[in-house]
């Protein structure tokens, strides 16, 4: 018997978004794309790894670095950092 994995949302892993954010703001522009990349890419290693589905992975990459570049510009807004 084989279960179905399903990953949590983005919005349930608010310390790693925050986390994120934070390094970005911690490098230049570039060096912050490539941290976001990294760490969506890392992500969905550990997915693929757990035996989650690709379409379920793309979907939750893509709501983490949504999350990411929300929590980015809600600190840029409020001129924080993270």
């Amino acid at each position: 018997m084989s279960a179905r994995v399903i990953p949590f949302p983005a919005n349930r892993r608010r310390d790693l978004i925050h986390s994120i954010a934070r390094r970005v703001f911690e490098l230049s522009p570039e060096a912050g794309e490539k941290h976001i990349r990294r760490s969506l890419d890392g992500q969905a290693t550990v997915l693929r790894r757990k035996g989650v589905e690709e379409p379920l992975i793309a979907r939750d990459a893509a709501g983490l670095e949504a999350a990411v570049r929300a929590a980015i510009w809600l600190a840029v807004v409020r001129h924080e950092e993270g």
